[in-house]
């Protein structure tokens, strides 16, 4: 499969942004997704974020510069804070 042009390639992304979220999709999705748009409104990062399907349940993966970023996301929305 291949990537968008537009969009910067996932080692690439891991690399400038290491500390990453994952939560159930469901959690982040829906009148959640306002909440989401808005927290990274608020620490001025663009939002960088990709799906992946586990154990028959999608999830997404947050990925922040700033282990604090992480942290605070992770407080507001759960899941689990990964290191790339």
């Amino acid at each position: 499969m291949t990537r968008a042009r537009v969009q910067p390639s996932r080692r690439l992304v891991d690399r400038e942004y290491p500390h990453q979220v994952t939560v159930p999709a469901e959690s982040v999705g829906g009148k959640n997704f306002d909440s989401v748009i808005v927290f990274h409104a608020q620490i001025s990062q663009p939002q960088r974020s990709r799906s992946v399907f586990r154990d028959d349940r999608w999830f997404a993966v947050y990925c922040f510069a700033d282990p604090q970023h992480a942290r605070s996301f992770q407080a507001l929305f759960g899941g689990e804070i990964d290191q790339a």
